[in-house]
């Protein structure tokens, strides 16, 4: 009982005020157990997901009517709303694996229900339907347009060849185009025209590869087009008899399969993942995906020793770290992101990732036969993305090993949006050797960028570095190898592999684990950032000021 009223207070303040789920919990003072706030977690985000399912199904089986008195218009403060309250119970009925509300017989609500579960039931037909759906659990909804396309990566490490591919969607009956166009309709598809040599691009409603020998076997790879570009750029000039290759943090193993294809699985490609659970997930997924030249440990890459003679012909290194997941838009995934207000405790949370980030950067300078470092995030934030890049080439290992950013014609010229030059001391040239990739490009938002060193066409820092820059390049001196976890943080990282993983879908498992990544680093950050900042200490002045503020105010209102 207090289980779903809980819920429905966390969807009555998402309605009022938006932010996310895990904020509204904490925001409507909903005190619970990890275990109890994974389950209340799970069941709002999987209620918003039907919502406008079960607001159509309450005009057609009007119950704020129907049960005036369960469900009464104004209900006394710090309960939920009855609309919210209906919501929750609705989708349990109807939509969850057990297809029951779970709750006593004796609270009002669920008989008051239950009188009307059969004719529920029979508009709930109707509407799916209505709505050409061939099963109810379709008609959930996602967060983005970004859905009206489908990415699918060939993969070359697979026995059979890509006009194999071709032949084998010509006898599904789909038509390749010649060009690429938007929108596309259902039955058409064309090679993308960035990464034309793996990338196919079909109509988002598409979904052929399920029980398909190709998607089983692991010969296509679906994955969004974003979160390509960082082995393309990796591996931009790559020759079979240059080195072997570095992924820092390479679960669940969409970018390490896809370099393993650049490398034409040949040589070594070394990838790391301190996490058991999704180090487990990466072994499944070069297995899947044929991966032979992959050496794969479950370790954490800043413990890593560049010295070491077994990377002593390391030249190129993928750096994907944890970030704030800001870019990941589709699939509802905007409801597990901190608050989107710019609070003071999300611009430390980003300064702190900032100082994670920086710091594998750092390391990844230290290898010595290192030529070529990618690195990358689904982040929007310039904290994580410029400002760190501009931080590292000002850091002084960079400038004592020759450490230049790559410039545009080695990273994807014929993608347009580029990076910022107000984050990067205004240098434009620079800002053209970045790409960015926002919703609007069709992609999730994601940020890429490319060291180089012993290359006369790097581009070198041209004016004096911001002194915030300075600040977080002497963060990353007091370095953290141990991540604390609490029993809330793994009650909340259960909860989103348990609400948002769908089944055979490796593209939604490496966005959730982005999301995961983000909130366990979190501690990692933490732990690398030990000192206060000027920035910081102002913050909390003017948090105080503001307290002062507010209780003046109170007095003058008493």
């Amino acid at each position: 009982m207090n289980f779903y009223k809980s819920a429905a207070l966390a969807l009555d303040h998402l309605e009022k005020n938006q932010g996310s789920v895990k904020g509204s919990l904490a925001a409507a003072g909903i005190k619970c157990t990890p275990g109890e706030g994974k389950r209340i977690l799970a069941l709002v985000i999987e209620t918003l997901k039907y919502k406008p399912t079960l607001l159509e199904l309450l005009t057609t089986v009007p119950l704020l009517s129907l049960e005036k008195l369960t469900f009464p218009k104004r209900v006394p403060r710090g309960s939920p709303s009855s609309r919210s309250l209906l919501l929750v119970l609705l989708h349990d009925l109807l939509f969850s694996s057990k297809n029951k509300i779970e709750a006593s017989d004796l609270w009002p609500p669920k008989p008051s229900l239950l009188k009307h579960q059969a004719r529920l039931k029979g508009e709930l037909v109707k509407l799916q339907i209505k709505k050409g759906k061939n099963r109810k659990e379709d008609l959930a909804i996602s967060s983005s347009s970004n859905d009206l396309y489908r990415y699918i990566r060939y993969n070359s490490n697979y026995f059979k060849s890509l006009n194999d591919l071709f032949n084998e969607l010509k006898n599904l009956g789909f038509i390749k185009l010649l060009e690429f166009k938007y929108p596309l309709k259902e039955k058409e598809y064309f090679l993308d025209n960035h990464l034309n040599d793996f990338i196919l691009v079909f109509n988002g409603n598409t979904n052929w590869w399920k029980g398909n020998e190709w998607y089983e076997n692991g010969g296509i790879i679906l994955q969004d087009k974003a979160s390509c570009m960082p082995a393309k750029v990796l591996m931009y000039n790559w020759k079979d008899d240059e080195g072997e290759c570095i992924d820092a943090t390479a679960a669940p193993g969409n970018k390490t399969s896809y370099v393993s294809a650049l490398m034409s699985n040949k040589g070594k490609l070394h990838a790391f993942e301190r996490s058991s659970h999704r180090y487990n997930t990466l072994t499944r997924m070069l297995e899947k995906a044929h991966c032979k030249n992959v050496i794969a440990q479950r370790a954490d890459f800043l413990e890593s020793n560049p010295n070491s003679g077994e990377y002593k012909k390391v030249t190129r290194i993928l750096l994907d770290p944890s970030c704030s997941g800001s870019g990941i838009v589709n699939r509802l995934d905007y409801l597990l992101e901190d608050e989107v207000e710019e609070s003071d405790l999300k611009t430390e949370r980003l300064e702190k990732l900032a100082s994670f980030q920086l710091q594998m950067i750092l390391h990844a300078f230290k290898f010595p036969s290192a030529k070529r470092i990618v690195y990358s995030t689904c982040s929007i934030h310039a904290e994580e993305d410029e400002r760190v890049v501009y931080s590292a080439l000002q850091s002084k290992i960079a400038k004592d090993k020759g450490w230049k950013l790559a410039p545009r014609e080695q990273v994807i010229p014929t993608w347009e949006r580029r990076g910022r030059p107000e984050e990067l001391g205004g240098d434009e040239e620079m800002a053209q050797g970045i790409i960015r990739c926002l919703p609007e490009d069709r992609t999730n938002g994601f940020f890429v960028s490319c060291f180089v060193r012993d290359d006369a066409v790097g581009i070198s820092i041209k004016t004096s570095i911001a002194s915030k820059s300075e600040t977080v390049v002497e963060k990353t001196k007091s370095k953290g190898n141990k991540r604390a976890r609490d029993e809330d943080e793994e009650g909340r990282r259960e909860a989103k592999e348990e609400v948002l993983v769908t089944e055979n879908n490796v593209e939604d498992v490496k966005v959730v684990e982005d999301q995961v990544k983000a909130t366990e680093e979190d501690d990692t950050a933490e732990k690398v950032s030990k000192e206060k900042t000027s920035a910081q200490l102002e913050r909390n002045k003017r948090k105080k000021a503001a307290q002062k503020e507010k209780a003046k105010k109170r007095k003058l209102e008493d």
